[in-house]
């Protein structure tokens, strides 16, 4: 007798929930019997008043149409989206206990690979840095601290490379100048020697016009020497015959 009681109380509930709302109610009877929305739209002359069970439609804020689940409906549905989102959660955990021993298992093998240790630091920081990205669950945070000390103390031999390169060609290009220079001097040295000896020493020779005279004889020839602006005169005589 009590249960079949509870059951006409319950039934009964479920009935003036279902009907609680009529056509032709204003607004204000609406969110007496249903409470605030969690959301409305109002669209050319209508307001739609949104609910977790459903909606209803105004008009001149009065309801002209609703669409609402009965309180069974709504607990059946909530049942089904919190299944829905309990599958989701469990998925989703699945997907990153996945993926994060995967991960686990591609830095295992970087850590033991020669071929990978070999390579330049910076290729090693901009893996290590792109692995970051792919599995921000994976601490590969020792593996890149190598490899940024690796790529610093790279750089540091770079700029000591550059730099002895450089004064290997400061060097280089002062050899040059100073070959160059030595080949200028000695061309001015020999140019002012040559110059030098035509100044303190030259010849010029005169030779009288040749006259035949049946009772005299020739003239010698006449040298005039200059050396060292002095001048000297010599003149050959002829032996007797």
């Amino acid at each position: 007798m009590k249960v079949s009681l509870f059951c006409a109380l319950l039934l009964l509930c479920l009935a003036a929930t279902a009907g609680e709302l009529q056509l032709g109610d204003d607004r204000e009877t609406a969110l007496n019997k249903l409470g605030k929305p969690i959301g409305s739209i109002d669209l050319r002359g209508k307001t739609r008043l949104i609910y977790p069970s459903g909606q209803v439609v105004l008009v001149n804020d009065v309801v002209t149409e609703f669409d609402l689940m009965s309180e069974s409906e709504y607990a059946a549905e909530q049942a089904r989206l919190k299944n829905e989102r309990e599958q989701w959660q469990l998925e989703n955990a699945r997907r990153r206990a996945t993926h994060t021993a995967e991960g686990q298992s591609i830095r295992a093998a970087k850590r033991g690979s020669t071929a990978f240790a070999a390579l330049p630091a910076k290729d090693r920081v901009d893996y290590w840095r792109s692995f970051q990205l792919r599995y921000p669950e994976v601490d590969v945070s020792e593996e890149l601290g190598r490899a940024l000390a690796s790529y610093q103390t790279e750089l540091a031999e770079l700029n000591t490379r550059q730099e002895i390169a450089q004064l290997q060609a400061r060097v280089a290009q002062a050899e040059k100048e100073a070959a160059n220079a030595l080949r200028e001097t000695r061309r001015l040295q020999a140019e002012a020697e040559r110059n030098r000896q035509a100044q303190n020493f030259s010849l010029r020779y005169y030779r009288d016009p040749v006259v035949v005279y049946p009772h005299l004889k020739p003239r010698p020839p006449v040298i005039t020497i200059i050396s060292n602006g002095e001048t000297r005169i010599i003149q050959h005589t002829q032996p007797e015959t």
